[in-house]
């Protein structure tokens, strides 16, 4: 959920001095757009509705900049959670996460049984000037759709994207 885990960036061609700090931050979904299953993994990330607001569940830790490259886990929420992440250095004070692959997350065993999808997280984060706090995107593709009791959803496309608008606060 990636949360991205992820992952984030505003404008594209704003530059800054401002690093973030390393530490764990609490990440909020600020906005979805669910290319895959017709709203239901907005409803996910954004589960009051699309002007609201949604923190993630778990807290993700923001590597310093001096620390990367770094692989390690993060959890965005259920059913995305213990997913191997590797973030770089984005430029201009930015921590980038690219094209991290997560197998088999399993999409919610309620609804469609065993059905499990790979997914690939990438997202950009970027420093505020405050060190403190960063607002970015992520996207989660989510393709291979499989499960042995024939419950998958069909994916509007496959691959099929989450485009998710964060802000994140250390904590």
């Amino acid at each position: 959920m990636l949360p991205l885990l992820l992952l984030l960036a505003c404008d594209e061609g704003t530059t800054t001095d401002a690093t973030l700090a390393a530490g764990d931050y609490q990440f909020w979904t600020t906005h979805a757009d669910d290319g895959c299953l017709d709203g239901a993994l907005e409803a996910l990330f954004m589960p009051q509705g699309p002007s609201e607001s949604h923190p993630f569940e778990d807290l993700i830790y923001i590597p310093a900049t001096d620390e990367l490259p770094l692989t390690y886990e993060v959890s965005f929420r259920e059913p995305f959670v213990g997913m191997e992440v590797t973030a770089v250095d984005g430029g201009d004070g930015k921590v980038a996460f690219q094209d991290s692959l997560i197998e088999d997350v399993l999409l919610n065993d309620a609804l469609y049984g065993d059905c499990a999808a790979d997914m690939v997280v990438a997202g950009e984060l970027t420093p505020d000037g405050t060190g403190s706090s960063g607002t970015g995107w992520a996207t989660l593709d989510l393709q291979d759709a499989q499960g042995s009791e024939g419950r998958c959803p069909p994916l509007d496309n496959d691959p099929c994207r989450v485009e998710l608008t964060l802000f994140a606060e250390l904590q």
